[in-house]
Parts: structure tokens; C-alpha cells; sequence
């Protein structure tokens, strides 16, 4: 399934002890269509609280008593407003939402001036910066690289490369975008990229920072995580 979803009111996407989580809410309105059934969903990444999603994409083993298009109007009446199934589609025993996954796509935005109508989805801008700094900085970023520097320290995994296929900022009307695609990413990797590419285009950090940073090389620099409004996964590749 493909789904989009309003982060504001969730604890993330995984499912927690304590809290509602976009997981959750979709394995509870299984469980209430398919009551005899073990439901475990399946998605292709975690987001973390706050975070939204145009194109998350999920899977579960199900009996088919429901046609795909049944299964999606059946989960649209039984969810919540700010969690919509955009798409339902069979698929072979091999396919796995994460696993099967080439790549995954991102995007981060900001607004110039706070608005009180996007502040759930936009994170304002809050110095004047060098436009031409953030996008030296999105350059560096293609090709494979060690991001120990840019993830939580926490981070269950031991692997730490990622190929970043395409990374880029863009400017229009009043809003800054930047986009990235990857093979993978790290927990809070964007935002920790985002936040500290902001430090380098307001002349805080030099772009030399950056790259050691980006090379986990020696530097007093530190990362700074942007916040989790402004973030969304777009889409996941197959």
C-alpha cells in the first residue's frame, strides 16, 4: 500500500508503547476488518515524529476475501483524517516494503517568513543566507559516503554508507526546497544535513566544515538537526 499521512499528531511512524503512530493506526484498522488475523504491517521506513509522507509505501500478508481496490476503501473509512491509503496492489511472496526498496526520496521546506497556515508543514527561516552555500554544500553530496557524522548517535545500525543518487535546494515563491534521493538513510539524517548546510549559508560554519564533516574528518564544528515539521518522505523506488 502507498500511503501519505500528516506527521503532526504522531509519535512517528513505528509503533510505540506509549503514543499514537501512523503504524498503529493503520494495523488497528486491519484488525478490525480482518479480526481473525495476526496483522503485522510492514513499511519501508520509520519516520519520526512530526515527520509527513507523500509516498510511504508498506506491505502485509492478508487473506484476499477483499479486492485491492475494497481493501483501500474499507481502510479509508475505518482511519483517521491526517492517514490516507492512496493505493492498494497485489504483490508476489518476494516483494518486502523495505528491503525491496532502490532507493528513497525526501524533500525539506522552509518558508522565508512564518505563516501561520503552513507551520505544521514548513519551518520558517529564520537569518538572512547565502543561497549560493547551500547549494556548494548539496553538491558534496552525491556518491557514496560515511554519514556517522549526520545521524543519531543512538543509531541501531553499524552500517553507515549511503549512495546518494541526487541532492539539491531550490528557491521559489517565498520557499526553500531541498530534495534528496538516496539508496538509504540514517535516523535524522536529513535534518541533521539540513540544519547544518543552514549553519554553513549563514556564515556560522565554513564550507570546509562541511566537508570534513561530510568526511568524518577532525573539525569543531558540530551538527545541528533541523526541526520535524518541514519533512517529508516523497517517495520510495522499486
Amino acid at each position: 500500500m502507498t500511503i501519505q499521512y500528516d506527521g503532526s499528531d504522531f509519535h512517528g511512524w513505528q509503533m510505540q508503547a506509549k503514543g499514537r503512530t501512523v503504524q498503529g493506526d493503520i494495523e488497528y484498522a486491519l484488525s478490525v476488518i480482518y479480526p481473525e488475523e495476526k496483522i503485522t504491517l510492514i513499511g519501508a521506513g520509520r519516520t519520526d515524529a512530526g515527520v509527513h509522507a507523500l509516498g510511504q509505501v508498506a506491505h502485509i500478508k492478508l487473506p484476499s476475501k477483499l479486492t485491492p481496490k475494497e481493501l483501500q476503501q474499507a481502510l479509508n473509512g475505518n482511519l483517521q483524517q491526517d492517514v490516507r491509503i492512496d493505493f492498494v496492489e497485489d504483490s508476489d511472496n518476494h516483494f518486502h516494503a523495505r528491503f525491496s526498496a532502490s532507493a528513497r526520496e525526501y524533500e525539506y521546506h522552509m518558508v522565508k517568513y512564518f505563516s501561520p497556515i503552513t507551520r505544521n508543514y514548513t519551518t520558517p527561516l529564520k537569518w538572512e543566507i547565502d543561497s549560493k552555500l547551500l547549494k556548494e554544500c548539496a553538491d558534496l553530496l552525491p556518491g557514496k559516503h560515511d554519514f556517522t557524522s549526520f545521524c543519531k548517535a543512538t543509531t541501531e545500525t553499524d552500517l553507515k554508507l549511503c549512495s546518494v543518487h541526487s541532492a539539491s535546494w531550490e528557491e521559489s515563491e517565498g520557499m526553500l526546497i531541498f530534495r534528496i534521493r538516496a539508496n538509504r538513510f540514517l535516523q535524522h539524517m536529513v535534518r541533521y544535513l539540513v540544519g547544518t548546510m543552514l549553519e554553513v549559508s549563514r556564515g556560522q560554519y565554513s564550507l570546509t566544515d562541511f566537508i570534513n564533516l561530510l568526511a568524518n574528518e577532525k573539525t569543531e564544528a558540530v551538527i545541528l538537526r533541523a526541526p520535524a515539521q518541514g519533512l517529508f518522505l516523497k517517495k520510495v523506488y522499486y
